[in-house]
């Protein structure tokens, strides 16, 4: 700044708002272009203006601390402190008014309290008097004061956190049904037995159930999951919501042919405890999963991190398969691009934006991202959907992560719309 003028230069830029702000203050014109010079007069006057707001506040800030400091040199001697009850009490100050002082008409323009401030013996509080003698009709009964003495006063809030814990419940008894046994020994799986149900519709009764036909998904019984895992509580009511007590997914039975798994099946920690000490089927593997909720964490869906008994080589999990079972089990972060498009055509949502050429095709996608025609005319892009499942997938992902929020997750943004190019995942 030492330069202005010879080479340095101001440039001053404000809001429309503090524009008008400046011509008023200054009586300027529309039509006239605003000077350095409008701009530091109304620097000062609004200077003026926030020192005459908050100079009674700092005189009564100051009369405290002269008062707080003479009753503190009455309780100190020789740097010791002795402080009695009685002492501690005049410390303290009234933290609202009553009523008569609220109500009570009265005038007081702030020169009484100046008057008094004047006739102090106490030197300090005089130069206060002198310091408000050079603002004329400070106001020191305004709302503002008030409210900043108020704020000063008021107790700082306190937050404890309150879990707010599932309503108490009947637990289930544990059953391992005999034909899961014998899916394990025997490698046989009855599609018509009781034991074993579509994944996807064990979600009917939870809050998300409520906004989507949950059967529609997974209609080929891929994924499948026992009774005693989707049994968790005594059902209860004519409206049991299940949000609180849905298993997290941990065990998985697949069945597999030529080492290519053909179906899953997701199985209770108790069946997962029971069955692990017998001897298994040729064609039958324990897996141990967790669905992927944090970025850093290796994805779990190939199913190889820790099986009953070990496979050599590797069993192979079909990624349609492995779409469905992040998706039940609530992974919120996806592995590849090809994953991203596998679950975009199991959802029947588009993967891309709708360019000239599809339009014109006879594409229609929803808002949401749900394609209401494709170029053949199927709702859902052949997905075999004829409801957008957006809505209970965001429901279904905040569930298993217990109400928190999964908007910034992959999954978080893929159902709030977003469409990943291929260098966003394959990285």
């Amino acid at each position: 700044m030492r330069k202005l003028g010879q080479g340095q230069t101001v440039v001053f830029i404000v809001s429309p708002e503090i524009e008008s702000k400046i011509r008023e203050s200054v009586n300027l014109p529309i039509d006239t272009d605003i000077e350095v010079s409008d701009v530091l007069q109304w620097s000062i006057c609004e200077t003026f203006t926030d020192l005459r707001r908050t100079t009674p506040l700092w005189a009564v800030q100051g009369k405290r601390y002269v008062h707080h400091q003479a009753l503190w040199d009455v309780v100190t001697t020789s740097g010791k402190t002795s402080l009695t009850k009685s002492h501690a009490k005049k410390f303290l100050e009234e933290e609202a008014q009553s009523i008569e002082q609220r109500y009570k008409p009265k005038f007081d323009d702030g020169n009484s309290i100046i008057q008094t401030l004047s006739a102090s013996a106490n030197p300090n509080l005089r130069s206060i008097a002198e310091r408000c003698r050079a603002f004329d009709n400070l106001q020191f009964n305004s709302t503002t004061l008030q409210e900043e003495q108020e704020r000063e006063l008021s107790p700082e809030i306190e937050q404890e956190r309150q879990v707010e814990r599932p309503a108490a419940a009947q637990a289930a008894p544990h059953v391992l049904h005999p034909d899961v046994r014998k899916l394990w020994e025997r490698g046989r799986l009855l599609a018509e037995s009781a034991a074993f149900r579509p994944a996807f519709g064990t979600l009917r009764n939870t809050s998300a159930g409520a906004v989507f036909g949950a059967q529609q998904l997974g209609h080929d019984r891929g994924l499948l999951v026992t009774q005693d895992f989707a049994r968790t509580v005594q059902e209860h009511g004519r409206r049991f919501i299940s949000d609180s007590y849905l298993r997290n997914v941990q065990w998985i039975i697949s069945t597999q042919t030529n080492n290519t798994v053909d179906r899953l099946i997701i199985i209770s920690p108790f069946e997962a405890n029971e069955l692990r000490h017998q001897t298994p089927h040729r064609s039958t593997t324990m897996h141990l999963f967790k669905a992927r909720w944090n970025l850093s964490y290796a994805s779990l869906d190939s199913l190889d991190f820790h099986t009953i008994p070990l496979r050599s080589p590797a069993l192979t999990v079909p990624r349609p398969l492995a779409i469905q079972l992040n998706l039940f089990a609530g992974s919120l972060y996806i592995t590849s691009y090809t994953d991203y498009v596998a679950i975009c055509r199991f959802l029947g949502l588009a993967a891309n934006s709708v360019s000239a050429e599809m339009s014109a095709a006879g594409w229609d996608v929803a808002a949401d991202g749900f394609i209401v025609r494709d170029a053949q005319g199927r709702r859902g892009g052949g997905s075999g959907l004829q409801q957008s499942p957006v809505k209970f997938m965001g429901m279904v992902a905040r569930i298993r992560k217990n109400g928190e929020g999964v908007e910034k997750t992959h999954m978080g943004r893929l159902l709030d719309g977003k469409l990943f190019r291929q260098a966003e995942l394959d990285t």
